[in-house]
């Protein structure tokens, strides 16, 4: 806390998320990323983390450039982790990284389970190329998708959007019904396969069955 005249200033409070970002500038520095007038700050709980101006920025300025290694891509993906490659080349021959109800093509599947699969090799304590960033991320998300039923039924009772929201956890439902039986096929691959299930089975959508 500091006092300047009758004005009190509280220091934010320092999360889990808000303490990673010192380690994520770090990282990318590290490893070829440049920040020239811009800084990753933490925003609130609202916004999260965000990139601020330190300066003023003049028209066509580059802020900042980060290198492809840096990137979560479908070739990253395939080639970081042979065990992920191998399961991600099956998923994908049978179709089943599409989302044709939301229409996401299949890079998007790929990048999700990149992201899961990093997500919890932090929570193992394993090394992660992508730990610091992971480390930013929200460990929830607040939206009427994962609100119990109850709350759901009740505060969306009447509008448009508790129609959408049933309509999107049904597809999501099928769609872990098409990798289950995918990965039963694949039983080599389960442990890669780990992450997906476990963070499907917390949205409630995979019926209290392990994948």
């Amino acid at each position: 806390e500091r006092k300047r005249g009758r004005r009190t200033h509280m220091r934010a409070p320092l999360t889990a998320r808000s303490a990673a970002i010192a380690p994520l500038t770090a990282w990318l520095l590290a490893n070829g990323a440049r920040l020239d007038g811009v800084k990753a700050s933490w925003l609130g709980h609202g916004m999260g983390v965000g990139v601020v101006a330190t300066r003023d920025l003049p028209k066509g300025h580059v802020a900042a450039t980060v290198p492809r290694a840096l990137l979560l891509t479908v070739d990253s993906a395939a080639h970081d982790d042979p065990q992920l490659g191998a399961l991600l080349e099956v998923l994908s021959a049978e179709g089943v990284l599409q989302d044709e109800h939301n229409g996401y093509d299949e890079s998007t599947g790929v990048l999700a389970l990149q992201l899961l699969a990093a997500a919890a090799a932090q929570q193992r304590g394993d090394v992660s190329r992508f730990g610091p960033y992971v480390r930013t991320l929200p460990s929830s998300v607040d939206t009427p998708l994962l609100w119990p039923r109850v709350l759901r039924e009740t505060l969306l009772a009447g509008t448009s959007l508790l129609t959408d929201v049933r309509e999107l956890r049904a597809a999501s439902a099928a769609e872990l019904r098409r990798l289950r039986r995918s990965l039963r096929r694949a039983p080599p691959f389960s442990t890669a396969a780990e992450p997906a299930c476990s963070w499907l089975s917390r949205l409630g959508l995979d019926g209290g069955a392990p994948c």
